[in-house]
């Protein structure tokens, strides 16, 4: 079901996080781990790097932007080193890859249905851009046709409870096969967790939930119903149980504009989540 694990490498906190759970993941699926840095082209244009270029007393813009580009690939090299260095003291199977380009657009085109992508949740600028809306790691997650992991800076966790959110659609089924095959890999185990409206109300969806989780998960799991709000439950329910590890969840809803106007659980879900978040296609 895994082909490669893709980490998307910018020098930042989060994504050493993200490398680390990607040469982790690659010694106990026995999968390769590709370390990407992509030097974003837009470093290179509009007024703003002009000003710059004049400020630095450069004669032309060009002049600028061969030593701009000189100074980036020798950072961007260093990071790949370390990353290669990291994963063959490790015992991981690794290789690199850069390029020029928009970092988003990039992983996503490197990436084949079966691979996933790890990144982190706030990149190289995570301290000037406060929230995820609109950042590179969920712009990722909704361009991309293979699973993505977004892990926090918090640091890395061994995956042992992972926490599963169901309801009912096709990407939260897809969720539940993917969750199965990472489980028969990694050991770990499994929480279900389905939110409802009302208790009296929905108590024979709760019934057809557990019996179609059951059949999935061959029974391996605990499952956990709640009622209210989708997004308040799930995040109270990792407040209060410190011992997941990964949530993982059906990646976005089809409509784009319903989620503008009613709000994305994933989003929120992965923005407040203290624990890295799979979502899965």
């Amino acid at each position: 079901m895994i082909g490669r694990i893709l980490v998307g490498l910018d020098g930042s906190k989060a994504s050493k996080v993200a490398a680390e759970y990607g040469i982790n993941l690659s010694k106990h699926l026995k999968r390769p781990v590709v370390g990407i840095n992509i030097i974003d082209i837009r470093m290179f244009e509009g007024p703003f790097m002009a000003d710059i270029a004049g400020g630095l007393g450069f004669t032309t813009f060009g002049d600028f932007t061969v030593k701009l580009r000189e100074i980036l690939d020798q950072k961007s090299q260093l990071i790949l080193d370390d990353f290669t260095k990291d994963c063959r003291e490790k015992g991981g199977d690794c290789t690199v890859a850069q390029a020029y380009g928009v970092p988003d657009y990039e992983i996503v085109q490197m990436a084949d249905p079966e691979d996933i992508i790890l990144i982190g949740k706030k990149g190289e600028h995570g301290e000037i851009i406060k929230t995820l809306l609109g950042s590179t790691a969920e712009r990722i997650a909704r361009k991309s046709n293979c699973p993505v992991m977004i892990v926090p800076t918090s640091g890395y966790r061994p995956i042992n409870n992972v926490l599963v959110c169901f309801d009912g659609r096709e990407k939260s089924v897809h969720s539940l096969d993917y969750a199965k095959h990472l489980q028969e890999k990694l050991g770990f185990r499994i929480k279900v967790i389905s939110v409802f409206e009302d208790r009296a109300k929905d108590e024979s969806k709760v019934v057809e939930f557990k019996k179609r989780i059951k059949n999935i998960l061959n029974g391996e799991a605990e499952f956990v119903d709640k009622y209210g709000l989708a997004e308040e439950q799930i995040e109270k329910f990792l407040k209060e149980s410190p011992d997941i590890d990964l949530v993982i969840l059906g990646a976005y809803r089809d409509s784009y504009v319903k989620e503008i106007i009613l709000g994305s659980t994933t989003s929120y879900i992965t923005a407040v989540s203290p624990v890295a978040v799979l979502l899965v296609k």
